[in-house]
């Protein structure tokens, strides 16, 4: 009863990641359609805006133009969580599981840009009041899931289960 039981939990963790990965596609689509390139698109002013940017390296530009690395990083990531899937389980490890699916979105929804578009990702979104980069609901996965799953392993029961295990 236990395989089965976790086996609806994957079925929907993979239902999850692949609406996940729909929106992203969506909303880039969307920008993409409706927006013109480099030009300021004010949300709420001074707060936060729309500015479209084809970002062929991670966050500010880091290894701008290194295709290949961003694949090997992404394949030997994919197989980590690959490995990872093992503990998938909601209903006893919510907030791990609530991280995994997200830092799956985050990290298919871009490498399916970088595939697909000449190596570089779609960002859209930017803030005004601070100097960070422009980012997509990939990259807001990425780092929900993982601010979630650093909790989890510093405070929750992730955590007390690998120290368990050791």
């Amino acid at each position: 009863m236990r395989i089965l039981l976790k086996g609806k939990h994957m079925i929907l963790g993979l239902i999850l990641i692949v609406v996940g990965i729909i929106i992203d596609q969506g909303t880039k689509a969307l920008a993409f359609s409706h927006f013109l390139m480099n030009t300021d698109y004010p949300a709420i002013p001074g707060l936060f805006k729309f500015h479209l940017l084809e970002n062929d390296g991670a966050a500010w530009g880091m290894f701008s133009n290194k295709l290949w690395f961003f694949i090997i990083i992404t394949v030997v990531a994919l197989g980590f969580l690959t490995y990872l899937a093992k503990d998938f389980d909601l209903k006893n490890h919510a907030i791990y599981s609530a991280s995994y699916i997200l830092v799956c979105v985050g990290t298919i929804g871009n490498f399916i840009d970088r595939l697909f578009n000449n190596g570089y990702v779609k960002d859209f979104l930017t803030f005004d009041f601070i100097n960070f980069p422009s980012f997509n609901f990939a990259d807001m996965c990425m780092t929900v899931g993982c601010i979630f799953l650093v909790i989890d392993i510093l405070f929750g029961e992730t955590g007390a289960r690998w120290t368990r295990n050791t």
